[in-house]
């Protein structure tokens, strides 16, 4: 029996999902479908803890990026569409995006253009 989507949306928010099956595709998605159900404040922060639980059930913990979370959420509600992984390099440096406190707070972007 496959899912449906609220059980999907529902074993992501519970962590309870296979982490080598979680690629960028299955990130958007579930972005969305979190998008779809809550208000956008709420939805980032469900959707950050869901990937706090991925990636420590992963043993990946450094994974997870609240600035790049809210990032690309912010602009998947904004645009509705799926944002490419090269996206946040218009506005972040590589050692930014790196930055450890980058993982638990958001960092303001440090490109910026007129």
């Amino acid at each position: 029996m496959t899912p449906d989507r609220d059980d999907a949306l529902d074993a992501f928010l519970a962590g309870d999902i296979d982490p080598a099956q979680f690629g960028h595709a299955a990130h958007v998605e579930m972005a969305r479908r979190v998008l779809d159900r809550f208000d956008f404040l709420d939805a980032v922060r469900l959707y950050d803890r869901a990937l706090a639980r991925i990636t420590q059930r992963a043993g990946v913990p450094e994974k997870r990026s609240v600035t790049k979370t809210l990032a690309f959420l912010a602009v998947i509600r904004e645009t509705g569409e799926p944002p490419s992984a090269r996206l946040l390099d218009t506005w972040y440096s590589a050692d930014r995006l790196a930055d450890p406190a980058g993982r638990d707070a958001f960092l303001m972007p440090d490109r910026f253009t007129a």
